[in-house]
This record gives structure tokens, sequence and C-alpha cells, in this order.
């Protein structure tokens, strides 16, 4: 394997792999933080998330040498600390610096993977985060733990942090209970962790101490100390079990359960129980508790290219036993075609199971667009409420890498260009928070991702000036919304009157249109003036092994995946009309197009037009074109196989592949075909 795996070693490989997971969850983690901002009530248990991901990543780095990581993950450490000590607020700007610092971090470890660590950032950034760090609390009250009469052993053995959430519970006017509760020794670290689900339904389990109880030598006790709005006769309903104590602190309330004779379980075991021996025994082991692997998707790749040479490999014998069928050996024959069935039959399911390993859930590429929009947001001071639909719905991990460069770019022209300011909104008599829809679902063959935002939408009219203004259509051409539309994607076109970091909407899309129609998919746009726009990209679930139509045009052999063919049919030369200097056949009740692959690729075709010929009806999304082709020759599964980037730009090619009998043909791009037909360039 060459490429990345020649300039990385496998210590940075194993650093990127966990520092990814790593600076992914925290980007997530700061979003949903950054929402307790405006009113600066955190959740703590969010916090003391986003605290141990930074530790982590400092550790990590350490560990693999990454001083200048470990540095600025250490301070973002200190910062979330003072966060969650109560020694400073959470507000805005404190949530600007770590955002920054995130988008910091980030291009931090992709530097360490490309072998471009641009480390000249740190310095400054660190100064902002120590600024804020350093900045005291205003409302430095005093403790008001006196109040509820705590022991001196349980505050000596509280933690600077849990001693924080205690006041920060009681300055929240919650009531603070003391719950005392004996479990069996054998089994009181499931009892224990049922009994604080429970509670953290109800409220906050600030601090948990084991205690002296009753003195039973066959059990231990716990005291739990608890903050929730409910009273103390509500609290012990919620819990229902006996061996339990609650005592409200700083007041009069208590509920004593009795102790039952044996302690009493959540959840009724389902077997005998086992000796505190053998527990103890069984219990050490050396296995992973996890049995979750991390694979580089290279080797994905390579495995998935030598299941496609085996099923080459496979058409090869099937030919051969034809070949000695015919040659007298029928015996011989019957005994190699069984066995020929019997390797498709495995060569299936083991092809089954490398698609599936490659596929991810969408909700993985949502996850980095919600931290986008959060991001962009803020820069345009704008309030955006994010929805998202159809998260399991899967796709090929490279797919999926594809197109988020793409997908960044359209929101980011939503937020910008779309979503109007709230002031605006409100006047206008909408909500001020704009709303941006991300759906997605699977349709047929292939999934379809919608971007919809409830924003202002395109003006077709503006977009007609702009074109005219750029030389690109007459001032007297007449043109339809739908065409109006695909000026969008014509590079460099824009209707922003400014260039700014984000773009305005157009800027880019033909980049996005190119990167889409790379994995053989297709962008399109759809608008309600004032009410919003919609950008709906039609994918192929995986570009792995695909089943394609072998066709011949001009003693050539192409192949067409078998996805996006609806249906073969035979013209008559006399069916064929002409409209708007386009040629177009009557199918049943709708008028399709036609394009000539021979047109296409400019085929010197010295044949006479037959007057009998094929048309492969393909269609993507709703949108559906016929190709003219000379002969059908058959179906037969394929890998597609990249031809570089010398032929990238190539129009209507997406690859190519190999076939059975040693020969290289190229792999039609249906979608960039379809596009191309659309905007009338072929």
């Amino acid at each position: 394997m060459s490429g990345a795996g020649d300039t990385i070693g496998k210590a940075v490989k194993d650093f990127l792999a966990e520092a990814e997971e790593i600076v992914d969850q925290l980007n997530n983690d700061l979003v949903n933080l950054g929402d307790c901002a405006d009113t600066g009530d955190c959740n703590p248990d969010l916090l003391n998330s986003i605290f141990r991901g930074a530790h982590s990543l400092k550790g990590l780095a350490g560990i693999f040498g990454f001083g200048e990581i470990g540095e600025l993950a250490h301070n973002m450490e200190n910062l979330l600390d003072s966060l969650r000590l109560g020694k400073i607020n959470l507000n805005p700007s404190i949530m600007n610096v770590l955002f920054d610092a995130m988008d910091l971090l980030g291009n931090l470890v992709r530097g360490a993977g490309d072998g471009h660590l641009d480390t000249s950032g740190i310095p400054a950034m660190v100064a902002r985060i120590n600024t804020c760090a350093n900045t005291s609390r205003n409302n430095a009250d005093d403790s008001p733990l006196a109040s509820l009469g705590l022991s001196e052993s349980v505050l000596n053995a509280l933690t600077e942090y849990e001693e924080h959430r205690l006041i920060e519970n009681v300055k929240k006017g919650k009531s603070i209970f003391s719950i005392i509760a004996s479990f069996s020794l054998t089994t009181f670290d499931q009892e224990l962790g049922d009994l604080t689900d429970v509670l953290k339904k109800e409220g906050e389990v600030i601090s948990t101490l084991p205690s002296v109880g009753s003195g039973n030598s066959g059990g231990i006790d716990f005291e739990i100390l608890f903050g929730s709005a409910r009273s103390c006769d509500e609290i012990a309903a919620i819990i229902d079990r006996p061996g339990v104590t609650i005592s409200q602190l700083g007041g009069a309330s208590s509920v004593s359960m009795p102790v039952a004779t044996a302690p009493v379980h959540f959840e009724e075991p389902q077997s005998e129980p086992v000796p505190v021996q053998q527990s103890a025994e069984a219990g050490m082991t050396a296995k992973s508790m996890s049995r979750m692997v991390r694979v580089d998707i290279l080797k994905l790749d390579e495995l998935m290219n030598i299941v496609g040479e085996l099923v080459l490999s496979h058409s090869t014998i099937n030919e051969l036993v034809g070949k000695v069928r015919g040659s007298g050996y029928s015996t011989l024959a019957i005994e190699l075609g069984k066995a020929a069935k019997g390797l498709q039959r495995k060569l299936n399911e083991l092809q089954k199971g490398v698609m599936e390993i490659r596929m991810i859930p969408v909700g993985q590429l949502y996850e980095k667009m919600s931290r986008i929009v959060r991001k962009i947001a803020r820069e345009q001071g704008k309030k955006i409420d994010l929805r998202l639909f159809g998260a399991d719905t899967e796709l090929d991990k490279l797919i999926i890498e594809d197109i988020s460069d793409p997908m960044m770019h359209i929101i980011r022209n939503s937020i910008d260009h779309g979503i109007e300011p709230p002031t605006e909104r409100v006047r206008l008599g909408k909500d001020e928070k704009g709303a941006i829809r991300l759906s997605s679902f699977q349709k047929g063959n292939h999934v379809v991702i919608e971007v919809e935002d409830d924003g202002r939408g395109i003006d077709i009219d503006r977009v007609k000036n702009k074109a005219i203004e750029k030389g690109l259509i007459q001032k007297g051409d007449i043109l339809s919304e739908r065409e109006a539309l695909e000026l969008i994607f014509l590079p460099g076109f824009s209707t922003s009157e400014k260039v700014t970091d984000v773009s305005g909407r157009g800027v880019g899309m033909d980049v996005v249109r190119n990167n889409i129609a790379a994995v053989s998919g297709m962008v399109d746009i759809e608008t309600r003036p004032g009410l919003g726009s919609k950008v709906i990209i039609t994918l192929p679930i995986t570009l792995a092994i695909i089943k394609a139509l072998i066709i011949s045009v001009a003693g050539r052999t192409y192949a067409m995946p078998i996805t996006s063919v609806l249906e073969t049919i035979l013209v008559e030369s006399r069916e064929i009309l002409t409209v708007e200097r386009r040629e177009v056949i009557q199918l049943r009740d709708m008028t399709l197009p036609l394009v000539r692959l021979a047109d296409i690729f400019e085929l010197n075709d010295i044949a006479a037009s037959p007057e009998l010929f094929y048309v492969v009806v393909v269609g993507v999304a709703e949108k559906r074109l016929g190709i003219v082709v000379d002969d059908l020759i058959g179906q037969q599964d394929i890998v597609i196989k990249s031809i570089g980037e010398t032929f990238k730009g190539f129009r209507g090619i997406s690859g190519a592949a190999d076939l059975g009998d040693q020969r290289t043909i190229l792999v039609l791009d249906v979608g960039g075909i379809i596009a191309e037909s659309t905007r009338g360039s072929i």
C-alpha cells in the first residue's frame, strides 16, 4: 500500500485514530455546551465530559511526542477545570475562546497527519485561554454549607469539585438530601449504580461516600449527597426500596425504610448467585472490554479489490464450465458447475460483509455539520435551529468523506446568504431563529441528502441580471426558473455584492457540483422566494463492487452502473422526434430526451445509422434520459477503479474496471451525463 502509509509512521497513525475520535467528541460536546452559554447554567456532566476529553488528548499527545498539541490541550484543560469548579462563569466570550481553541486543535491534529504541523498559532491561543482562566468570579458569596449541618468528616471527604456542586445546588434553591443505603458485599457495585441512575433522573448526585451504618458483616453502607427540587417523601417514593434512610439536610424531614433480611435488587437475578470466591476468580481476566477494532479505510479498499478480483475469477470459471460442457465432458462440467455455484454463494457473503464494514451512518457527517453551523452562526450574529433527520441512513465511508466539504459549503451559503438577520426575520413575521433542516433517506439504490433553510430564498431576477452583467446570457434571452438556477453552478458565478470569508450563495457551487459528480452523485436546487431554498444531493450507496450493464458503442465497450438503469428498449429510427434541436422519443406518458454516446465521446462511427437501435433508459432522482447504444452485451459485477488525476476532468467517465477476459473498460458516470445533458452541454 502506498500513499499515506509511506509517509506516516505507525505510531502517528495510532495517534491520529485516537485523537480524531477525541476531537470529534469534543466538538460535539462544545456545541451542546454553547447552548448553555446564554443562560450560564451548564450541565455539570457535560462540562466534566469536555474536561476529560481535553485531559485525554493532552496525555495522548504527550505519549506520541506531540508536545505542542499537548500544551494547548493542557491549557484548555485548565480553563475547563476553572469552569467546572465554579471559579469563573460560563459566558459567550469564554465559549468563543473554547471554539477557537478547538479549531486550532483540529488543525494541529490534521497537520500531524499530513506532515505539516504549523504551531505558530499556539502562543496567542494559550494567552487568550489564560486570560479567561485568570478572571476571578465577581460574586464571591459566603459559603452556604454551614446551614446544611454536614459533619466534619463528610466535609473533609468532599473534593473541591463536589463542594462546588453542593454550593451551586443550594444557591439554586435545591433541597440537599443525605441518602444512606445498605447493599450486599457481592453485588453492591450493581445495586449502587442502579440507585444512582434512578436518582440522576430527579436531580444531581453530588457525592457518594462509604458510610458507617448498621455494621452488618454481610453488607456495606454508602452515603449519597443528592440535590433535587423534589420533597423528601417524593424521593422516598421514587427510590421505593428497603435499607434506605433519607434525610433532608438543613431541615427536619427524614424518611427511613426498614431494612429487609436480604438486600432487594432492582432487577431480579435470572440465575443462581455465584459464590464470592468464584466471582473474584472469574473477574480476573486479560480480555478487552470492547470488541471494536479500528481499520484503515485503505486496507478495506485493498480487501475490496481482492474480492473484486475473485469475482472476475469466478466469471472466468463459469466460462470454462461452458467450454468443458461443450467438449463432451458433461459429468466433469456438472461437478465443476456445482463447485462454481458454491464459490459464488461464498463470494456473495464475503462481498456483502466487506460492504457492510465500509458503511457508516450519515449521523457522523451531521455531527461535523452541527459544529460548523454553530461556528458560522456565531460569526454572522444569527440564531440557527439545526434540525436533523435520517441520521441512521448509511453510506460508504469514502463517499461521506468526499462530500463533507461540499456539504460544509452549502451550509455556509445557507447561513450567510439564505437566513436573514434576527431583526429582519422578526420584521417579516418569521421566528427570529432561522431553521436549517438536514435530512437523508434511501431511495432505491441511492441516498438522498437534503439541506433546506427557511430564509429569503434565491432571487431569480437577480440571478438573471448577474448573468447578463457577466455576459453569460443576452438581455433578450428567455430562461425558465430551472435554467436560471443552473447558472449558479457556473464557475465563479455569484450574486454576492462583496467577497467575505463566508461566500454568498453560488460562489464555488461549480466546485460543489464537480466534487459530488466525482462520486457519481448529482446536486440540484429548489427555491421559494421569501420562504427558503433546498439543495438536494443524490448519491450512490457505495462505489465499491457494483453490478453493471456492459454496452457497446462504435466498436468500444463500456460499463454502466445497473443502479442507474431503469430499463432498456428497442427503438425504430422513425420514432425519433426533434424538439428544440434535441432528439426525443415518446415513452408511454412521458417525453424522453435522447443522447448518443458516440456523440458525447466524439467517436468516429462510420457505420450507417440502423433502423433499429437500443436505448438504455437511465435515471437519477427525478431526472430521466435515454442513452443510444449499439449493443447490450450483458450484466457483470465490477470493481470501479480510479483513472487518476490526468483523466479526472473527462466528462461522463467515473472510473475503469477489469473484465474477466483481462480487458479494461471505462465506467460511465450516468449522473454526470444527465447533468451535462440537462444544461445543454451535450
